[in-house]
């Protein structure tokens, strides 16, 4: 289950707010069981089948404009006391205004705060480098789109280049995993919104189970300090009809409550 709520390939969770320092608590839960690794021990794990529950901590340093670094820790609800609490982190540049261009790396991978035997802290040549335009719609087209005045109506196409990522049919690591994108985003009332990116693989054997042909989210977001925002987000590993493996269920996706600390 990727948490896309923090850092994603189509914005940010601070996106909008002009705060030095800003910070999150959020949870996130699955819609439907699945099979999880718990480890029991230093070197041992066992499999349960379980609703995955996160409880999550996100922090965001942006020193000027729009250069940023965040790094959200993530933790379990429930078997808290069996699992090593991981993180994911991201930085780079990234103005969320249309007409302007992005550079972000972001990291989603097996980061731990406390790693054990030969296993690292961070594996950073496994995270993405992306290159995004964000931009809006000609004035003739948009006028046709939006539903209310004060809509918005943003879209944004970009690359990502892995250095090194894993390949199950390999099973061991590959290089230079290319990915193409493209996708908009509609805010309504200023608040409410719904994001859907697609996804292209230049070398389709670079594609993973768990990588989806697209995504998409929607909710409401709050933004300002102290405010709430709720978004339900589907990742995984999602098909476009009439392809091979399809798993684009309504129940493969999260659900999100956020809270956007007050200082």
């Amino acid at each position: 289950m990727q948490a896309g709520v923090f850092t994603s390939r189509w914005g940010r969770l601070f996106s909008g707010n002009k705060d030095k320092f800003s910070g999150a608590l959020s949870f996130t839960s699955g819609l439907k069981e699945q099979w999880l690794t718990i480890p029991n021990g230093s070197e041992s794990a066992q499999r349960k089948k379980k609703i995955n529950q996160l409880l999550n901590l996100s922090l965001q340093y942006s020193p000027y404009s729009f250069w940023f670094a965040n790094v959200t820790l993530r933790a379990p609800i429930t078997d808290f006391d069996k699992y090593n609490t991981d993180f994911r982190y991201s930085f780079g540049y990234d103005d969320w205004h249309p007409n302007t261009f992005s550079l972000v790396y972001s990291n989603y991978g097996d980061n731990r705060l406390f790693p054990s035997g030969n296993t690292r802290f961070t594996y950073f040549e496994q995270g993405a480098f992306t290159f995004a335009y964000k931009f809006s719609l000609p004035k003739a087209l948009e006028n046709h789109l939006l539903i209310n005045k004060g809509d918005a109506l943003t879209c944004q196409v970009g690359v990502s280049w892995v250095p090194r990522y894993y390949s199950l049919a390999d099973n061991d690591l590959r290089s230079n995993k290319q990915v193409g994108l493209g996708g908009c985003g509609y805010t309504f009332k200023q608040h409410f919104f719904i994001r859907a990116t697609a996804f292209w693989y230049p070398h389709s054997e670079q594609q993973q189970p768990w990588n989806g042909d697209y995504s998409y989210s929607f909710g409401y977001a709050g933004y300002t300090p102290g405010s709430f925002s709720v978004q339900y987000s589907n990742y995984s590993g999602t098909r476009f009809p009439g392809r091979s493996s399809s798993n684009a269920k309504f129940r493969e996706g999260t659900i999100s409550l956020i809270w956007f600390l007050p200082f």
